[in-house]
C-alpha cells in the first residue's frame, strides 16, 4: 500500500521510526515535508499527487468524517465531510506521558491559587495530548476539594473537555457554564489564550511543572480583538481570507461576507490560499483590512499583517459599528 504519513512540527522527529516500521510491513512509505498546524489541516494535496491509498495524520483527534463517497447520515452532518476518492484517513492522536510526582505538587499549587481566588467549582479542559491523564488530573484536583466539572466543544470537538486551538468552548458550556474558574491542564498558552470566557483561567502545566495565572493575557487579546474591529470599521476595502486546507475551508462565509460588506458600502475581494502570510498579502496594498474565513487564530498575528484582521465570528459585531 502507498502510504502518506504527516506530523504536526513537534512531532516530525518521530518521523523516521514510523517510516521504517511501515515500510517493513509492505508499505511504500511517503512524508509529508509541508507545516501541519493541526487536525484541520490534512496533506489531502500531496496524498492525490502521489496517488496515495491512504494518509495517516498523527499528534490529533478526528476533526472531520472523511469518506470515499458521500455520507448523509445525522452524525456526519454535525462534521466536515470530505470526498476523497480512493484514499484513506486514519488519526493517530499522541498521548504524553507526565511524572505524576512533580505533577501532584504543581496540582497542588494550583488547588492553593484557585481556593485563594474564591473559586470551589472548577472547568477542566486539556487539549488531545493529554486526554488520558484528565481522569487522573480531575480526581486530584477533587481530591484537594474543589469540584471539577466538564463541558464539550463543538462539532469537531471528540471528547468532554478537550480544547481545540479553534475551540475552547468546552471550557464554558454544558455544566461547565457553572464554574468559578477554569484550570487548563497541559503546555504552552496555544490553547488557553484561545478560550472564550470572562472567568478566571488557570494553566496547570506539567510540562513546565508550575501553575499560573494567563487571566491577563487573555484580557490583553480580547483588547487587541475589539482593537482591530474598530480600526476596521473605518476601513473601505476588504481582503477576505479564504483558506484551502480541507478543515478550514468556508466558501459559504467569504461569500457572506462579501455580500454583506458589499451592502455597506465597502469594496471586498476574496483570497484564496492554502496557507497566509504577512508576506504573500503584502502586496495587496489596496487592501484596508481583512476577513479571516480560515484559521481563527491568525488573529494572534495581527500587527504582523500591518491591518487590521477580523475574525468571520465577528462580521457581525463589525457591521453594527460601521458608520
Amino acid at each position: 500500500m502507498r502510504i502518506l504519513l504527516q506530523f504536526p512540527e513537534g512531532l516530525k522527529k518521530e518521523a523516521l521510526a514510523h517510516a521504517a516500521r511501515m515500510s517493513s510491513q509492505g508499505n511504500e512509505v511517503f512524508l509529508s515535508a509541508s507545516a501541519c498546524y493541526g487536525a484541520c489541516d490534512l496533506a489531502l494535496e500531496e496524498a492525490r499527487a502521489i496517488k496515495a491509498q491512504k494518509l495517516v495524520h498523527f499528534g490529533h483527534a478526528e476533526f472531520m468524517k472523511m469518506s470515499a463517497s458521500a455520507d448523509n447520515s445525522p452524525s456526519a452532518s454535525r462534521l466536515t465531510k470530505v470526498k476523497v476518492p480512493g484514499l484513506r484517513v486514519e488519526y493517530v492522536p499522541y498521548f504524553a506521558e507526565v511524572d505524576w510526582k512533580a505533577a501532584g505538587a504543581m496540582l497542588e499549587k494550583a488547588a492553593s491559587l484557585l481556593r485563594a481566588s474564591g473559586a470551589k467549582k472548577v472547568s477542566l479542559v486539556f487539549p488531545i495530548q493529554h486526554l488520558k491523564n484528565a481522569k487522573r488530573v480531575q480526581e486530584r484536583l477533587e481530591h484537594l476539594g474543589l469540584i471539577v466539572l466538564m463541558g464539550k466543544g463543538g462539532s469537531h470537538v471528540r471528547h468532554a473537555g478537550q480544547v481545540l486551538g479553534c475551540d475552547g468552548t468546552a471550557a464554558v458550556s454544558g455544566k461547565a457554564r457553572d464554574a468559578d474558574a477554569i484550570v487548563y491542564f497541559g503546555g504552552g498558552k496555544f490553547h488557553p489564550t484561545g478560550i472564550p470566557s470572562g472567568k478566571p483561567v488557570l494553566c496547570a502545566d506539567p510540562h513546565l511543572v508550575d501553575a499560573y495565572w494567563i487571566t491577563d493575557e487573555i484580557a490583553r487579546q480580547e483588547k487587541c480583538r475589539n482593537g482591530a474591529l474598530l480600526a476596521a470599521s473605518q476601513a473601505r476595502t476588504f481582503g477576505i481570507l479564504l483558506s484551502t486546507k480541507p478543515g478550514q475551508q468556508n466558501t459559504a462565509g467569504a461569500q457572506l461576507a462579501k455580500k454583506l460588506l458589499e451592502k455597506k458600502g465597502r469594496r471586498a475581494e476574496m483570497l484564496v490560499a492554502n496557507e497566509f502570510s504577512p508576506l504573500a498579502l503584502a502586496n495587496f496594498l489596496s487592501f484596508d483590512a481583512y476577513i479571516n474565513t480560515a484559521c481563527p487564530r491568525i488573529v494572534d498575528d495581527r500587527e504582523a499583517y500591518g491591518k487590521p484582521v477580523v475574525n468571520i465570528s465577528e462580521i457581525k459585531r463589525l457591521l453594527e459599528i460601521m458608520v
